[in-house]
């Protein structure tokens, strides 16, 4: 399945025309019957609003891949404020400007299982929701060796409800991360996020967006890129915002 096929598919699940789409993007039908025959394809920042629209990552619209294997390779790693705006001007000139947003996440945990204090082993899995836009996303993660992990998403439409699910099978809420974040498309292959976080300070993420080799491999070549950007790896977050501020707060 191509970039096309898959913009059809997608508008085809959502029961909209051509037409629909093309209103809501403000194209023309024929534009998106272009796209859809492959004829012609859109840009990146429109790929980035037909993936909002479409309820898919940009990724899987480009190279459709990382919805089938549902699988995230990324690193974190804490900058200081001197080097975020340094990376920050190098993305402006250097790679491809995606789109600013204000993110806060929710944290839930079943109550049988805490956090555990910083120099003990840390806690793999996260659940969260997450508000993006006028979206609300229930994300699920599992890391292996902190390298990559398994990734699930679904939209929320009754967050009321989704409480009371989450009641009765024993989550509860541990915190909730506020960060203003730029994302960046790099190398036509990497999704690099500048994130400020209230309460933590700077960070840098990087994504693997195209995998060409498995997700060890891919790591590997994070590892690479990160020195290429000057950055340090000692630095690096194997934990998370959420972790941190639970621990800021004991």
């Amino acid at each position: 399945m191509n970039l096309g096929n898959r913009i059809a598919d997608l508008r085809k699940r959502k029961k909209w025309t051509q037409n629909d789409l093309a209103n809501k993007i403000f194209v023309t039908d024929k534009t998106i019957s272009s796209w859809e025959s492959n004829r012609t394809e859109p840009g990146l920042e429109t790929l980035v609003k037909l993936s909002e629209l479409l309820d898919c990552s940009t990724s899987y619209l480009i190279y459709g891949d990382i919805k089938k294997n549902d699988i995230e390779t990324e690193i974190k790693i804490k900058i200081s404020k001197e080097e975020f705006q340094k990376i920050e001007i190098f993305m402006q000139q250097h790679a491809q400007f995606l789109k600013n947003s204000n993110q806060m996440d929710t944290y839930y945990q079943p109550t049988y299982r805490k956090f555990l204090k910083d120099d003990q082993e840390m806690i793999n899995e996260w659940l969260r929701i997450g508000i993006r836009g006028n979206k609300k996303i229930l994300n699920y993660k599992n890391w292996y060796n902190n390298m990559y992990c398994d990734e699930y998403e679904v939209e929320i439409d009754n967050e009321e409800n989704l409480d009371k699910i989450f009641k009765i099978l024993g989550l509860e809420k541990i915190t909730v991360v506020h960060k203003i974040r730029s994302t960046y498309f790099y190398l036509n292959k990497y999704e690099i996020a500048l994130d400020y976080v209230e309460n933590l300070g700077y960070f840098i993420e990087i994504e693997v967006k195209k995998y060409d080799e498995s997700a060890v491999k891919e790591y590997d070549k994070l590892l690479k890129l990160a020195k290429d950007l000057n950055l340090n790896l000692d630095h690096m977050d194997k934990r998370g915002y959420p972790y941190h501020l639970i621990y800021r707060s004991k």
